[in-house]
């Protein structure tokens, strides 16, 4: 008997034999349609961005200033949002609400949801990374507020990070000592990091206050907040009234 006579003869499966197959089947397919899902949707999101999604186009004056301040009026927060991006020109201080678009009496936030917002701050006045007077940092939200038409306070925060990127908390904290002059020492960040690894184990907050330093020609303070679960972030706050 032939493999062809073979064939013809093979008995038609049972419908429970059909179910069986297609089950066995799906074990694989689902899994390989769920990774070329995935791997699309990451080519697509590239081609976007190298077409030029990504790329932040020429600013209108709503939108950035021309001294290259992020306005926080509504145009300049979706540019911002949108380009995951807001520098801040603070070397002729103080600042107007005005020269932010925002009235007199009010405080805005610029916060994408997700993503970071690449922040840049310029003093010019020495201090900041490098001793170059400015500070860089990938934040979550930076926060304008202003009172009698003056802008008063910058705050900014970093993304949530929890316990296990925690070194990389303490690292920014580092980096903030040297760039404003936080008076902060390896001693007081292992302590710190003992306080929360305790907190946590127990399901309690715990904060570290970082005493405001100067060297970046204004006056800038920070903390370290985390929560009972571990999730902690770092806030600048930055006086500029």
């Amino acid at each position: 008997m032939t493999i062809v006579e073979d064939r013809a003869e093979a008995r038609e499966l049972t419908a429970p034999e059909r179910k069986a197959r297609l089950r066995r089947r799906l074990r694989w397919v689902l899994p390989v349609v769920g990774v070329l899902l995935i791997v699309g949707t990451f080519v697509l999101t590239q081609v976007l961005l190298a077409g030029g999604l990504g790329t932040p186009r020429d600013a209108e004056p709503d939108e950035v200033s021309a001294n290259n301040t992020t306005q926080f009026g509504e145009a300049g927060t979706a540019y911002a949002v949108q380009y995951q991006v807001v520098t801040l020109n603070l070397a002729d201080l103080p600042l107007t609400a005005d020269q932010l678009s925002m009235e007199a009496n009010a405080e805005a936030v610029i916060a994408p949801g997700y993503g970071f917002l690449d922040t840049t701050i310029y003093r010019g006045q020495g201090g900041g990374l490098d001793g170059q007077g400015y500070f860089r940092e990938m934040m979550a939200s930076v926060t304008a507020t202003t009172a009698g038409g003056v802008v008063q306070q910058i705050d900014a925060q970093r993304s949530p990070v929890g316990w296990a990127e925690f070194p990389s908390a303490m690292r920014a904290v580092e980096t903030g000592a040297q760039a404003f002059g936080w008076d902060v020492d390896d001693a007081m960040l292992d302590a710190f990091t003992t306080q929360v690894a305790d907190a946590v184990r127990a399901g309690e907050p715990s904060s570290l206050q970082l005493p405001t330093g100067t060297a970046m020609g204004l006056p800038v303070s920070g903390s370290v907040d985390c929560t009972g679960d571990g999730l902690c972030i770092l806030s600048y706050s930055i006086i500029t009234g």
